[in-house]
């Protein structure tokens, strides 16, 4: 059965699952110190926060949860974004810090990262959307009165 799922829903199961890949990449990056998979990294979160392109940690996720047969679990697709929007952020500070040669800034702009996607994956927490929520939310009812 093929549902069409609407703009503004995400399936938890796939953003868990590209939590974890987040998670491995980022470590990878900080122990080799590769620039390139931040940079890599810093595009997948750019296509998820940004665009409606599939980012190709996004399309391994929906993989893997189709293989696992993990029933859906929609959600609302904003605060994720946000978050998506904030891994961006951090993805370019880490490959900027890397060129740079500044390793202790790196490390610990990368495990603020690997902390966020692990409370994500293990534990359903996402940081970001309580980010969201306390600035986002009030901003935008604030400018709508």
């Amino acid at each position: 059965m093929n549902i069409i799922i609407p703009r503004n829903q995400l399936n938890e199961n796939n953003i868990r699952i590209v939590a974890l890949l987040v998670v491995i990449v980022t470590l990878i990056t900080l122990a080799y110190s590769w620039i390139f998979l931040a940079v890599i990294l810093a595009i997948d979160f750019a296509l998820r926060s940004f665009t409606r392109v599939p980012s190709p940690l996004a399309f391994i996720a929906k993989s893997a949860s189709r293989y696992l047969k993990l029933k859906p679990k929609h959600i609302f697709a904003p605060p994720k974004k946000f978050a998506a929007a904030l891994g961006f952020i951090f993805s370019i500070l880490i490959a900027l810090f890397l060129y740079l040669n500044l390793l202790i800034p790196a490390y610990i702009t990368g495990l603020i990262l690997v902390l966020c996607a692990t409370l994500e994956s293990v534990f359903n927490i996402c940081l970001g959307c309580y980010v969201y929520n306390w600035i986002v939310v009030p901003l935008n009812r604030m400018r709508k009165v």
